[in-house]
């Protein structure tokens, strides 16, 4: 054509130059943007609103291959928590149980998890709720020292040091 416009393609060359003042852009803002949505949703954030009071481990002799921990969960929280795990590296097993009685036998049920109502508590306490311990790797005496962890169904784990006492 005799009009004297050329139409040509950019050359290749500059495509990666693009590409590569992008990607710090990318890096940057991303994380920014992963903090932000979890400040927007403290829940998911592992801001779990759960207290643990009055909690003891009961004694027992040394050869008993069962123990047994009592607590208050309070939930200060607006959302109700759900803990489905219990566990301590000073037993072997840690399960959530609860003692019941029917026509004057006593029995117990296990529970796979303990549901604890938004502004709620549960006790754990003897002849009802409670945490059975089993196979202790090591003798523990009054005043002894046991770490236990909770985990939710969110999967924060919450850390809790419970003192070993006399019934």
């Amino acid at each position: 054509m005799a009009s004297g416009i050329h139409l040509t393609r950019q050359p290749a060359l500059l495509e990666p130059r693009i590409m590569q003042t992008r990607i710090p852009e990318i890096c940057i803002t991303r994380p920014i943007f992963i903090l932000l949505l979890a400040m927007a949703f403290p829940s998911y954030a592992g801001d779990a609103a759960l207290r643990i009071d009055n909690a003891w481990v009961a004694e027992a002799p040394p050869s008993s291959r069962v123990m047994v921990a009592y607590m208050t969960f309070i939930n200060t929280g607006a959302q109700p928590v759900k803990l489905v795990a219990a566990a301590s590296r000073a037993f072997k097993t840690v399960e959530f149980h609860e003692t019941t009685e029917k026509d004057g036998v006593a029995g117990m049920v296990y529970h796979e998890s303990l549901d604890i109502p938004a502004g709620g508590r549960v006790e754990l306490k003897r002849g009802g709720l409670h945490l059975m311990l089993f196979s202790p790797t090591r003798a523990l005496r009054a005043g002894d020292t046991v770490s236990f962890r909770f985990t939710t169904a969110e999967g924060q784990v919450i850390t809790q040091d419970i003192e070993v006492r006399r019934r």
